[in-house]
């Protein structure tokens, strides 16, 4: 039987798999977003 600290680690690590591409996503969006504005405040300077 296992220990309540090794079912706890289990448990979070198949939680934790599926969100890993949302948060990858998630990831590059805020990259465009970032890209985006600097070139819209560029833009506004000049």
């Amino acid at each position: 039987m296992a220990g309540n600290r090794k079912k706890t680690k289990r448990i979070r690590a198949r939680k934790k798999a599926p969100n890993k591409a949302n948060l990858k996503a998630n990831f590059q969006r805020i990259q465009k977003n970032t890209k985006i504005l600097r070139e819209l405040a560029s833009n506004e300077e000049a």
